[in-house]
């Protein structure tokens, strides 16, 4: 165990040693995920709010002289153009609209995100839809037909999650997705610098040759990944609660490309046990993950074909997760809880919902570390095959 202790030790002595990357690393999440979760939508509030209130000129042709009307009570400025399909099309104009037959037709350049174009096509919707409805009522009331007859009922939609549902919101998605992002940057890290970049230094045959088991240096520097790893996991997830919780407070949240917001949640409502089971997964994530970047970064000839191995390493990690937004629309079988990474994402989420069971959190603790044993034992075997570990 001292063994052990002394290379974790080392490793991680090294990686502190460097203080940029201590910033990279621990710091800078935790300042750039409330940027992120928050900043965008506080931008696009502002900009939604100076849109609204600018008033934005219209292209019209053979619009009646009551819709003109309408469009200027909605604080838009009605333009006779007699082509505003093309002015729209060249940018003359944010919006256009024609009238013909007993249709209006709106055009607008939509295609490229939200834009004041979109802004000014929405303030005509609104204008053409309330002159819609002023003309129903008074075509009703001279008929002597009171206007509830177009509303017999109404429907109301009542959202039945449970409160810890509530509260875990979108950040049940993107607590595991994040997790994973963190722990394979700060695993890989230590990961390169001790296999590869100590194959570049000239230092491992040293190590190789010091009498230490094999199982004792590949356990030292497992550990030492698992170790930075958890650590920027935290960061990271430290940084997420704090812009969830930022979102929930001033009402931000993630921007769509539609230019909706998508509320988080904001609140981890979990108790000690959930925070521990929590906590758990997470340290079993990394030792799996880890164990798995040892052995790449030992495969290696340098610390930059190391690098280039990590990269298609998240894009594969990182599949599984993507079908955890897709949860909804299938029925969760027990062999799902047996898929590597997939099942600590399922597992996280059902916890901050409030709906793991004490099988799926076992199904997904054993095996993992199964699966993180398995990896173990190849960094162990690897470590054992000098034509890998001298190869350059």
């Amino acid at each position: 165990m001292r063994d052990i202790y002394r290379i974790f030790w080392k490793e991680l002595v090294q990686v502190f040693r460097d203080r940029k990357l201590v910033f990279s690393t621990l710091i800078l999440p935790v300042l750039l995920m409330p940027i992120f979760m928050f900043g965008p939508s506080l931008v696009l509030q502002r900009l939604l709010q100076g849109a609204q209130e600018r008033k934005q000129e219209v292209a019209v042709l053979n619009l009646p002289e009551e819709a003109l009307r309408a469009l200027e009570q909605a604080g838009l400025s009605p333009k006779a153009h007699p082509d505003p399909e093309g002015a729209v099309r060249e940018g003359k104009y944010p919006v256009g609209v024609r009238y013909e037959q007993g249709v209006y037709r709106v055009y607008g350049r939509l295609a490229g995100g939200l834009t004041e174009g979109q802004v000014a096509v929405s303030k005509v919707q609104g204008a053409l839809q309330a002159l819609k409805e002023a003309k129903v009522a008074e075509a009703l009331a001279q008929r002597g037909i009171p206007h509830q007859v177009l509303t017999p009922f109404q429907v109301e939609v009542v959202d039945t999650s449970p409160e810890r549902e509530k509260a875990g919101g979108l950040l049940g998605f993107l607590l595991p997705f994040f997790l994973v992002v963190f722990v394979l940057t700060g695993g890989q890290v230590v990961a390169v610098d001790a296999t590869a970049g100590e194959k570049e230094k000239g230092t491992l045959e040293a190590l190789l040759m010091a009498p230490v088991p094999l199982l004792h240096l590949a356990m030292g520097k497992t550990l030492a990944t698992v170790a930075m790893a958890l650590l920027s996991g935290i960061s990271g997830l430290l940084g997420l609660a704090l812009g969830s919780t930022m979102a929930a407070t001033f009402g931000g949240g993630l921007l769509t490309e539609s230019g909706q917001i998508l509320e988080l949640g904001g609140r981890l409502a979990l108790d000690g046990t959930g925070f521990l089971a929590l906590f758990l997964s997470a340290f079993l994530l990394a030792l799996f993950m880890g164990a798995v970047m040892v052995s790449l970064g030992l495969y290696a000839r340098s610390f930059k074909e190391a690098q280039s191995y990590m990269a298609p390493l998240q894009l594969l990690v990182l599949l599984p997760l993507i079908f955890l937004q897709f949860r909804g629309f299938f029925e969760l079988q027990t062999w799902h809880h047996l898929v590597p990474l997939f099942n600590v994402a399922l597992l996280m989420d059902a916890l901050l919902k409030g709906s793991a069971s004490p099988l799926q959190a076992g199904l997904t603790w054993g095996s993992t570390l199964v699966y993180a044993g398995l990896a173990l034992l190849v960094a162990v075997r690897v470590f054992s095959r000098e034509e890998v570990v001298f190869r350059n």
